[in-house]
């Protein structure tokens, strides 16, 4: 009898990168610059996110080595909280996080696609709907058709954000002066700090997706201790291409040029090379989006069944063919996904989504660290201060943040 298909440590660096780089870095430095017009501290609030990032990758670990027999993140909240906490996370995770989160992304897909095929509407939500289903297919095959699909989009992907850099960074197209063109020198601290970490929320939707790996704990050779890993390796790559990205940005473009762009990818590429700069974005985004949702489908899939699995969903759901694929899971999504498409309703729910993810990681955190301290648990590869220290920053971070998010609602 065949081994079920093992996922490596690149396997799962494909899959994590594959999960955060989306189409953000072309979108979210003009965003980002819009709160805090600071060239500078831009460039801290990558960092601050990437570190508070792999804080949670680091965590993640940690209750990975404490209860070995869990499965996947489902399975943590299962072992550390009362089974409502778990049920709650399921609704949510499911419903809401992976199935709004995957149909945004195929939604950028099908609207940077109408760039090179003008399409209405429909149009635009029948290639949706179109590579929803390829990636259905890909993906109900084998584990192993899958995971090497991911590998390829995922190393173009990387490959395309290094070009963008060095066509952006051409000597003499750009100037250095920009960096020192900061307009927070009159603000006040308390401003600066609120503006500050207010941008920290769309560097950590850039960031958003580092978790997704855990969903298929049970798949990775090494189990735990190669996703936490991945997710430390992974975070520090995008970290690396969102600092040049953003750099090679502020290299070409002045902040009241970025701020001003709502596609700032574009207008930094055509300011350097001209009018092919939209097309070769548009030819980026396509790449980066399709990676970005096969790797959403692999992980989504594993929670949809892994809950199968402990009865909140119909059994069935929990189902794996002989090469160890939960293909009805992934036909529910399909059909879920597709009334998502049709109808537009994931626009209901995207902002609460981001909301949700720190909500259950500030939750998850807690939790553990409760359990770690009261049980003196023994994290075998782990210091137990440091762990401790990690779980503290993580859920200050959550607390601030969700408060923050909470007030500016």
């Amino acid at each position: 009898m065949n081994q079920p298909y093992k996922l490596n440590l690149f396997s799962c660096l494909g899959i994590v990168i594959g999960s955060i780089i989306g189409s953000g870095i072309f979108i979210v430095p003009a965003i980002m610059i819009r709160i805090l017009p600071s060239p500078q501290l831009i460039f801290l609030v990558w960092v601050l996110s990437a570190f508070v990032s792999i804080t949670g990758g680091l965590v993640i670990s940690g209750i990975g080595a404490a209860y070995p027999h869990a499965r996947d993140l489902l399975d943590y909240y299962r072992v550390l909280f009362p089974k409502w906490v778990s049920w709650f996370f399921n609704v949510i995770a499911n419903w809401f996080i992976n199935g709004c989160g995957t149909v945004a992304i195929i939604f950028v897909f099908a609207e940077y696609f109408s760039y090179f095929v003008p399409l209405d509407k429909t149009g635009i939500k029948l290639v949706a709907i179109a590579l929803l289903a390829l990636l259905t297919l890909v993906n109900s095959y084998n584990m192993k058709a899958a995971d090497r699909f991911q590998l390829f989009f995922t190393g173009i992907k990387v490959g395309a954000v290094l070009l963008l850099i060095g066509l952006l960074l051409i000597p003499g197209k750009g100037s250095m002066d920009h960096f020192g063109m900061s307009t927070v020198g009159d603000w006040s601290t308390l401003k600066i700090a609120g503006a500050f970490i207010a941008a920290c929320t769309g560097a950590l939707n850039a960031f958003d997706g580092w978790y997704m790996i855990s969903h298929l704990t049970n798949e990775v050779e090494g189990g735990a201790k190669t996703v936490g890993r991945s997710i430390v390796l992974g975070i520090l790559i995008c970290m690396g291409l969102y600092l040049l990205t953003t750099f090679a940005y502020q290299y070409v473009l002045t902040p009241s040029e970025i701020a001003s762009s709502n596609l700032v990818a574009v207008t930094a590429l055509e300011k350097v090379v001209g009018g092919w700069g939209a097309a070769l974005i548009t030819v980026m985004v396509l790449i980066s989006a399709s990676s970005g949702a096969n790797a959403a489908l692999i992980a989504s899939s594993r929670l949809m069944a892994s809950t199968a699995t402990q009865k909140m969903l119909p059994s069935f759901l929990g189902h794996r063919n002989k090469k160890n694929i939960p293909v009805n899971a992934f036909l529910l999504m399909f059909v879920y996904q597709t009334i998502l498409i049709i109808s537009g309703s994931y626009e209901l729910f995207l902002d609460m989504t981001l909301f949700s993810v720190w909500l259950f990681v500030t939750i998850l955190t807690a939790g553990f660290l409760h359990v770690f301290i009261k049980n003196k648990l023994a994290l075998p590869g782990f210091r137990r201060i440091p762990m401790i220290i990690s779980c503290i920053i993580l859920i200050l971070f959550g607390i601030v943040y969700l408060g923050n998010m909470l007030v500016g609602s």
